[in-house]
């Protein structure tokens, strides 16, 4: 997983040493780095060295890409459920807004 638990704990506004939701936590950012590599189209990585020569549209977790996740993260903690009364879309714009600009469009359609 590229998110560290303190950075998803922070996003949550949860305490460091608050343990009962770690699986969760754990779980929603391994979903968060799967939806936005299926949205991006492309595979991400920590640095630039961990890109492999065969993976060309590769990229690097950059800050927008990060904060995107975080942001669904926070979303889908809060929510526990695929839409709320108040969004009524399962992916809040804002992940898309901050991923759009990185994403490859999808070939063979």
């Amino acid at each position: 997983m590229l998110l560290t638990l303190p950075e998803i704990k922070a996003q949550c506004r949860l305490e460091m040493d608050f343990k009962d939701e770690d699986t969760l936590l754990t779980l929603l950012g391994e979903a968060a780095e799967a939806k936005a590599t299926t949205y991006l189209n492309r595979n991400l990585y920590a640095t630039k060295a961990d890109i492999p020569a065969l993976d060309a549209d590769g990229i690097v977790l950059t800050n927008d890409i990060k904060l995107g996740m975080l942001m669904l993260i926070s979303h889908w903690y809060e929510n526990r459920s695929s839409v709320s009364e108040l969004e009524m879309s399962e992916t809040p714009q804002a992940f898309e807004f901050l991923l759009y600009p990185r994403r490859l469009p999808v070939s063979g359609y």
